[in-house]
């Protein structure tokens, strides 16, 4: 009875000795996630791998669940992360996309990054071979950047002509056709030079009412200048004809979604230029691309 007694003693002592020694596991998890809050909490994120899924997952490579689609990252790669958690060994981002836009900056027009109200999900998978933090933010520094967001952004288009002044056939372009220069140095192209063809929308959701526009009675129509890639993706938008009243954000969100059949220069896909309208309509309460 007495070697009962003692085994079950010495349990109990182990038990204990376990439990304490698992007790400070907890907080390098706490303390890792008061860490990523403070990094990550508020910023604007840039993906590894641009996604139009509202919900995105990476595993522990480091790879998206889900193939991805060669969206752009300037439409499909950007978050603005509200919400940051760490649980069951996963990176929880909530958070809302944002869009690159061109806005007049004095007499410049700059790309610029534009919230909108559509939300966004991303898990992260973290590795279970290794729990240290730094490794740990090492990992999540090759899936969510913050250092090099401005300096994409800045040279996602430079122009080489007033976008502004085409309207049609036989607007004032350069005689060759080209209008400026998306990220990687891709040529864009005027569709009214003649040069290449027109862009045609395929796949245009429209946009939500912003609850501000419905409360003043705002309808109407917007309208959006596109540049619109070689693989028929919106890449860089600007709103030049507005309804404010949170209109404009929920236009760019619904235009980052559509898929265009693209120009083509000789029989080959290039970037273009298209403007496109948005309709506003107050008595039904739903909006519409055209």
């Amino acid at each position: 009875m007495q070697c009962v007694r003692s085994a079950v003693a010495l349990l109990i002592s182990m038990s204990g000795a376990i439990a304490f020694a698992s007790a400070p596991g907890v907080a390098p998890d706490n303390d890792f996630r008061k860490e990523l809050r403070k990094k990550y909490e508020g910023k604007l994120l840039l993906l590894s791998v641009p996604s139009s899924f509202d919900v995105v997952h990476f595993d522990v490579h480091g790879s998206p669940t889900r193939p991805p689609g060669g969206e752009p990252w300037t439409t499909a790669g950007l978050v603005r992360a509200d919400k940051v958690d760490v649980q069951n060994g996963q990176v929880i981002i909530d958070g809302r996309r944002e869009v690159v836009a061109l806005a007049a900056k004095a007499s410049v027009k700059k790309p610029t990054p534009v919230t909108t109200e559509r939300t966004v999900h991303v898990s992260i998978d973290l590795p279970r071979e290794r729990t240290d933090p730094a490794f740990r933010h090492e990992f999540l520094a090759r899936i969510l950047s913050i250092e090099e967001v401005g300096h994409r952004i800045e040279g996602a288009w430079r122009p080489d002509a007033d976008l502004s002044k085409g309207s049609g056939a036989g607007a004032a372009f350069p005689p060759d056709g080209k209008v400026g220069t998306l990220y990687g140095d891709r040529i864009v192209y005027a569709w009214e030079s003649g040069v290449v063809s027109k862009p045609k929308a395929i796949y245009k959701p429209g946009p939500q009412y912003a609850a501000g526009a419905l409360v003043k009675n705002v309808s109407g129509t917007i309208r959006v200048r596109v540049i619109v890639n070689e693989k028929g993706f919106p890449e860089i938008m600007e709103i030049v004809e507005h309804l404010h009243e949170g209109l404009d954000a929920n236009a760019l969100s619904a235009v980052s979604q559509w898929r265009f059949a693209p120009a083509l220069r000789d029989g080959v896909a290039t970037a273009s230029v298209v403007v496109v309208e948005l309709k506003f309509h107050l008595a039904k309460r739903q909006s519409r691309g055209g």
